[in-house]
């Protein structure tokens, strides 16, 4: 009995140095998602056997802190920090990242690194006066990768550049980076692709929509083990073709949406009730007021909105034009600081 169980075990360790080694050290990917008031932001923690890499550092303090203790808790070496595109809710959070891992290294590409370079200032400003003391400011600088492929422990990250998804007030062809870990058979769009949750469609354009299905339309025939949005409500049971086929149904209805109503908030009627029971509603109210350029809602104010409500027409509609300009100008970094 005991020389068959050394053959048994013998011929299992032949079998196991025979399999390929991107299969015995497949990189694991598993899911991090902040609270609500967070804006429930989503963050990849792609694991080797020694070594770790994350993508999307977090908004704030408390969120990016969370974040850092399950990092820690790995006990695995965090080599980068991943920034796919240069929005705050997804880079302040580096500096809680860079204190406690201080041998980790941010990096986005080079094209994102320039944008993010651009809007830190601003997005400091934003940050201080939606967080307040939890802020976390100031955002470091997230240096430019100029490779496409990240390794960890060996195993390739690929990286892809020119894709399309959410830009708020930037122009539509903002640069977002994809991540691909092919061990792990696993997809990190970000804020290309959300989950059960009002998507942000602000700064978008037809043409630019009608890029983004096509992406996802490709990424719906991959058979993906897991594909990360970059926001979903935490406790959502995610998977890759429900991730896939709610961003898709929802850039879809929007474009319709948009077709048959002349205003704001006929269209953000529309989409509640297509879409009655998400989350993430302020990425609806924010997103379609930008792109009707009523900014004085954004605000978010009765008083405000009463002054608005008596004003002529073309006169509001030109104050709210010249805040649009303002703040487009100042989310691209045209503005100095």
């Amino acid at each position: 009995m005991l020389k068959n169980t050394l053959k048994r075990f013998l011929m299992g360790g032949l079998l196991l140095l025979s399999l390929p080694s991107a299969l015995v050290n497949a990189l694991e990917v598993s899911l991090y998602v902040s609270e609500p008031e967070e804006i429930n932001t989503t963050s990849a923690l792609i694991k080797g056997h020694s070594e770790m890499m994350v993508v999307s550092a977090q908004p704030n303090i408390s969120a990016a802190t969370r974040l850092a203790n399950e990092i820690e808790a790995t006990g695995l070496e965090l080599k980068y920090i991943f920034l796919t595109h240069a929005h705050l809710d997804h880079f302040q959070g580096a500096s809680v990242l860079l204190k406690r891992f201080p041998n980790a290294r941010f990096i986005a590409t080079p094209d994102v690194a320039e944008l993010q370079r651009k809007r830190i200032a601003v997005s400091d400003d934003l940050a201080r006066s939606r967080y307040g003391d939890n802020a976390a400011v100031p955002s470091p600088i997230v240096a430019p990768y100029n490779e496409d492929t990240i390794f960890i422990d060996g195993q390739p990250v690929e990286l892809s550049r020119g894709f399309y998804g959410d830009v708020a007030l930037g122009e539509p062809d903002e640069p977002h980076t994809v991540a691909y870990v092919p061990s792990a058979h696993t997809l990190i769009p970000s804020d290309i692709i959300y989950y059960n949750g009002h998507v942000m469609m602000g700064g978008s354009t037809k043409e630019s929509r009608r890029i983004w299905l096509t992406q996802i339309n490709h990424w719906l025939k991959q058979d993906y083990k897991m594909v990360i949005p970059g926001h979903m409500p935490k406790g959502s049971d995610l998977t890759p073709m429900g991730a896939l086929t709610h961003t898709r149904d929802y850039i879809m209805a929007y474009d319709l949406a948009l077709e048959n109503h002349d205003n704001a908030e006929d269209v953000i009627a529309e989409m509640k009730r297509q879409f009655p029971t998400i989350g993430h509603e302020s990425a609806l109210l924010i997103g379609t007021y930008m792109n009707f350029k009523v900014m004085h809602k954004l605000l978010f104010n009765p008083t405000v909105e009463t002054i608005f409500s008596i004003l002529p027409d073309a006169l509001a509609k030109w104050i709210d034009e010249k805040i649009y300009e303002s703040k487009k100008a100042d989310w691209q970094g045209e503005h100095i600081h």
